[in-house]
């Protein structure tokens, strides 16, 4: 089912500035579901929109967003993983074209490894971004972990 933003606003009352929102206890459920359908309807759009980009600028945004959700350090090789990409030389345009766009920082740069961050503080948006992406996306590595276990289970 398609769920859109109009409908959520008219269901729950919030275009009306006149009314407060109150929700009895079963309601608050269903809102709390409806509001997390939406946000993954969107998420699934900042998918779409992230794999038209021939840089893959948008994929790498993506994984950084998913993965500092639970890891304190990333680097260039966890994002290549994330992503289920073979060579990481696939990324390195992307990698300049986002340190330039100022999207991402470089914490710590050596010869052998890069500590990557989103430039949240120039780009507040992307701190939105962050939570959405770190919540709904499911990556390409997670995805290929699925569908592992589901071809494990289906042997059983």
């Amino acid at each position: 089912m398609t769920f859109l933003i109009k409908e959520f606003l008219r269901k729950y009352k919030l275009d009306d500035m006149e009314q407060t929102l109150t929700l009895k206890p079963s309601e608050k459920i269903e809102f709390l579901s409806d509001l997390n359908n939406l946000m993954s309807i969107i998420n699934r759009i900042f998918d779409k929109l992230c794999n038209i980009s021939s840089l893959r600028g948008g994929q790498i945004l993506m994984a950084l967003a998913k993965l500092e959700s639970f890891e304190e350090v990333i680097n260039k090789a966890d994002v290549q993983r994330c992503l289920n990409i073979d060579r990481r030389e696939k990324l390195y345009h992307a990698f300049d074209y986002l340190k330039e766009q100022n999207y991402i920082k470089i914490i710590k740069k050596s010869p052998k490894f890069h500590i990557l961050k989103i430039n949240e503080k120039d780009n507040p948006d992307l701190i939105l971004f962050r939570e959405l992406v770190g919540k709904y996306w499911i990556s390409p590595e997670e995805g290929k972990k699925k569908a592992m276990k589901w071809k494990e289970l289906k042997k059983k």
